[in-house]
Order: C-alpha cells, then structure tokens, then sequence
C-alpha cells in the first residue's frame, strides 16, 4: 500500500443545497484516514435530467445523483481498489457536518 496522487470513484451525491463542480474539495475518509480530496474530473453522470441514462461528460452534480469522479488527494491518502480489499475502497465526503457523497 501507498500514498495515491488521484483516484476514481463511483459516487452518490446526497441532499446537497447547490451544484458540486471539478474544484469542490470536500474532507474524504476512508477507514482511520482522511485528507481533503479535491474534484478533478466528473466522467459521467445519472440522475433524474438524464432520463436515467449516462451522460458523459457533466459540468456538475446535484442532489440525488450518481457519478463517476477523479479526485486529487491535498495531502496523502492511502486508497486501494475494491477487488483488492473492500474496506479501504470505500470513501465518505463530508463538508463540515454532513455527508455530502458516499
């Protein structure tokens, strides 16, 4: 295991006041780890004004969807892929208090 420079994670946006674009920088944990994980890159994106398709390429997120994201740990994180071992696969983003992707 080691420190990543960016990773790619399927997530869920939930009830969120406003759109998140590639910049937003919520606090991701990971286990017993957390760093501020900056949004590189949305790659696609489902939700309710895409009918329930993929729509590759999205300027942003809002309540309620399903993405695909890159995001750049600021300091180091140790991230690995869910085939490899569950547990340090899965991500929360919280900014502030609540959980704001899973």
């Amino acid at each position: 295991m080691k420190h990543i420079g960016s990773f790619t994670a399927q997530v869920q946006t939930l009830d969120i006041p406003g759109e998140l674009k590639p910049g937003y920088s919520p606090i991701g944990f990971v286990r017993c780890g957390r760093a501020a994980c900056k949004m590189t890159a949305i790659e696609w994106k489902v939700g309710k004004e895409t009918g329930g398709k993929k729509a590759p390429d999205p300027v942003s997120l809002k309540s309620n969807e399903v993405a695909q994201a890159v995001f750049a740990p600021v300091n180091p994180l140790i991230v690995e892929n869910f085939k490899v071992c569950e547990g340090l696969s899965r991500i929360a983003f919280l900014d502030g208090n609540p959980a704001v992707m899973l």
